[in-house]
């Protein structure tokens, strides 16, 4: 009967899982086709586009807080069968997202130039990049409002029809970018393509909201602006968005201690961090329908699901992230072949993927319980143990065993290692007694 119920509980979380692995593996397939097309340009237009992404992907970072906040209480409410609470959440999100990405569209607009001259940009790269950026910031809200749109639907448990609209929306932008360059319009083209994309994926998810496939609606009425529940929604988000950024700033940082050691390292770097977001795949999925069930299941009050979606979670997650490890692992060397003709980089790829294939578990670790965790409603201690884990293992140990005990980018990696142990082991704890004081509270009528 186990055996028989956690097959019930897999299938929900594949169900949930699998169209968001899908639509991060277009993403990233879509990163890759952008830098092909910036190419036929010229390398300054590599550079251009790659420098401006860095402060896109900042910005997006803020805007994928918010969709995790209407992700896990907007899951949590429809667990408790209240669909009014719950679209009262998500027209309030839809009220915030346009006014958080309206301000970061006319700021990144308005201070483009001192931006890219900060990151480093000069001459020709800064004037492409100047050129980029605002056709892609100044529309940014586009991009906020579609992962508000597309985590309501996956709140809703309908992770295939957000997997659909991205999608289409990729394909529009290779398209598009396609004949933008054949239509001589250069990087310009190349950020109307992009913006042009989004603006499709949220006409798509916004049709889908009038369509009866989801308990959610955009309807002409409730937009009025309600504070307490605007309060309690920023307030969550607030705390992921600082997670998010944290571990944003440790990569930052890590990157400026790898490059200490020699531009073959950083390099050799680089490629097996672009190589192993493959076998991080099977994370994003796993990740959001985690959030989902647990939230959704407190809401239902029923928190020993919520426990066995966790475990599950974590276990299915780790074999996948492994066994795409190894795959990636056994052909580390033509892999990191198609990005540096460099021999002496390829044995450092493939020590670091064989190394990750016995710790990607790790990982999976630290994620799902940090979306666990979240799920549960409690979206500021993975933000301390996320900036603990960072500084004492990420960067302090990791800079003690790469400098100090001389073991170079194997320390670095190692320092990764623990910081993901350190998260999961004191998110697991703090998830065990949560837990337990879920199911020993008195279950009301």
């Amino acid at each position: 009967m186990e055996k028989l119920g956690n097959r019930s509980y897999l299938r929900t979380l594949c169900g949930l899982a699998v169209p968001v692995m899908l639509e991060q593996l277009g993403q990233i397939l879509l990163g890759t086709v952008d830098t092909y097309f910036a190419g036929q340009i010229g390398d300054n237009a590599i550079a251009a586009v790659n420098v401006t992404n860095l402060f896109i992907n900042l910005i997006a970072t803020s805007f994928a807080s918010l969709g995790v906040g209407i992700m896990v209480m907007i899951s949590r409410a429809l667990g408790n069968g209240d669909e009014k609470a719950a679209n009262r959440i998500l027209r309030q999100a839809v009220l915030a997202g346009a006014a958080i990405g309206l301000g970061f569209g006319c700021a990144g607009t308005f201070l483009r130039r001192p931006l890219l001259t900060l990151a480093g940009a000069r001459g020709e790269i800064l004037s492409l990049g100047q050129s980029y950026f605002s056709i892609v910031c100044a529309p940014i809200v586009l991009m906020c409002l579609t992962i508000i749109l597309a985590n309501g639907l996956k709140a809703a448990q309908n992770t295939r029809s957000s997997m659909a609209a991205a999608l289409a929306a990729n394909a529009a932008n290779v398209v598009l970018d396609a004949l933008f360059i054949r239509l001589g319009l250069g990087v310009f083209g190349l950020g109307l393509a992009t913006t042009l994309s989004r603006l499709l994926n949220l006409g798509i998810l916004a049709v889908l909201y009038f369509r009866p496939i989801t308990p959610l609606r955009l309807g002409r009425s409730g937009w009025r602006l309600e504070l307490p529940l605007m309060r309690e929604l920023l307030g969550y988000s607030g705390a992921v968005m600082l997670t998010y950024l944290c571990a944003r700033l440790a990569i930052l940082v890590h990157g400026a201690l790898i490059l200490r050691l020699g531009s073959t390292f950083y390099v050799a770097n680089s490629i097996t961090t672009q190589i192993d977001e493959y076998a991080c795949i099977p994370s994003a999925g796993f990740e959001a329908a985690t959030a989902t069930m647990v939230s959704n299941s407190i809401g239902a009050g029923r928190p020993l699901d919520a426990r066995r979606y966790t475990r599950l979670a974590f276990f299915s997650n780790a074999a996948c992230m492994t066994g795409i490890g190894l795959i990636l692992a056994v052909f580390a060397v033509p892999l990191a072949g198609l990005f540096t003709k460099t021999a002496a980089i390829w044995p450092m790829v493939r020590q670091i993927l064989t190394f990750m294939v016995f710790f990607n578990w790790t990982s999976s670790l630290s994620h799902i319980l940090t979306s666990a965790v979240q799920g549960t409603g409690d979206s500021k201690y993975p933000l301390w143990v996320t900036l603990a884990a960072n500084i004492l293992m990420r960067l302090s140990l990791g800079y003690f065993l790469a400098y100090q005990l001389h073991w170079d980018l194997m320390g670095i990696w190692i320092g990764i290692v623990l910081d993901f142990l350190m998260r999961g082991i004191l998110l697991g704890r703090r998830l065990r007694r949560q837990f337990r004081k879920l199911e020993s509270a008195p279950v009301q009528e």
